[in-house]
């Protein structure tokens, strides 16, 4: 059997600064209370012997975990992933480590356990991207101890939160149909469950009431399938439909196959904007013109107004950060029918 050699402990590098062990936790705990000269030479044994301070057992000292705490859903949706990565890079860059817990939002259990669990670890504070009404009203009631930020959460004013403006984003990707002169424009709206669907359907509204026309809503969800099945069926003729927004960049992809299918052009006959700009819509067929949020930009926003609460450098308030409209080849004039 191989000889492993033990990692170093704070003992040895007590033994090699000639200091005690005490006078190590201090230096590593950053006491005030340490000569220069001490703290120097404790550092340097560190460095030596490439000792990596235990996390866990700095918390029970300094009663500091450094630790941020990212209660996310398991519904696979186009969001967490860039917000997570720039979570973590904004946390590390102040310090702190950030983990997540991913439940199922429909289930209070699947809640109330991901939240327990990330407590358990001694989170200084802790950001909710599960938008839906379940996971909010379990964090409200169970977590009070600790700064909360919420994304995409119509919370109460005092919270803390950043979302992203999505009745501006849809209120754009609308006005931009409509000044290309569309008229008879659907909205294929995503669940309502969601806290970003329903003002995504607001915007929407709010732009075609401006124009004086009439809005028309057909009710979908996030997913591919769904659009196209509402593509296979849905009549544009009847009404002289000619132009869709839909609630996600899924639902668009689900509508252009169908329409694809069913002999109906795009952008000739029908044009199509969605939401999210995913990795894929430039190569969409046509390329989808659709609202780019930068979900990155959102993630460190709603990090640094936790590591702010838990330093004392910020206040509490809300935050938003706005899409920009990206314009392909799936819309253009309208037809004349």
């Amino acid at each position: 059997m191989a000889d492993h050699q033990k990692p170093p402990n704070i003992y040895d590098v007590a033994h090699l600064a000639d200091v005690s062990h005490q006078t190590v936790s201090r230096v590593i705990n950053d006491s005030p209370n340490i000569k220069p000269s001490t703290r120097e030479r404790v550092l340097a044994a560190m460095k030596e012997l490439e000792y990596i301070p235990n996390a866990a057992a700095r918390a029970l000292v300094t009663a500091r975990s450094k630790i941020i705490g990212i209660l996310i859903t398991d519904i696979v949706y186009h969001g967490p992933a860039g917000m997570m990565h720039a979570m973590e890079v904004e946390a590390l860059n102040a310090g702190y480590m950030a983990i997540s817990a991913s439940v199922d939002p429909q289930s209070l259990e699947s809640i109330n356990r991901g939240v327990e669990n990330l407590r358990r670890m001694g989170i200084e504070g802790l950001v909710v991207i599960t938008p839906q009404s379940n996971s909010v009203s379990v964090v409200e009631s169970t977590v009070t101890n600790i700064p909360v930020v919420y994304i995409d959460s119509p919370n109460q004013p005092k919270s803390l939160s950043a979302s992203l403006d999505n009745f501006e984003g849809a209120r754009l990707g609308t006005s931009h149909l409509i000044e290309l002169g569309h008229k008879n424009i659907i909205h294929v709206a995503g669940p309502m469950a969601w806290f970003d669907a329903l003002p995504r359907l607001e915007g929407y509204q709010k732009a075609m009431l401006a124009a004086g026309l009439k809005p028309r809503v057909i009710d979908g969800d996030w997913n591919i399938e769904t659009g196209y099945l509402i593509g296979r069926n849905l009549d544009i003729d009847t009404d002289k439909v000619t132009a869709i927004f839909a609630a996600n960049d899924n639902l668009s992809l689900g509508l252009m196959h169908a329409f694809r299918e069913r002999g109906i052009d795009v952008p000739g006959r029908l044009s199509i904007v969605g939401f999210d700009d995913v990795a894929e819509a430039p190569y969409f067929e046509p390329p989808l013109t659709t609202l780019r949020p930068d979900l990155a930009k959102l993630g460190r926003v709603a990090m640094g107004l936790i590591l702010g609460q838990i330093t004392g450098e910020s206040v509490e308030g809300s935050h938003t950060v706005r899409p920009e409209l990206i314009v392909r080849k799936s819309t253009a004039k309208p037809p004349i029918i």
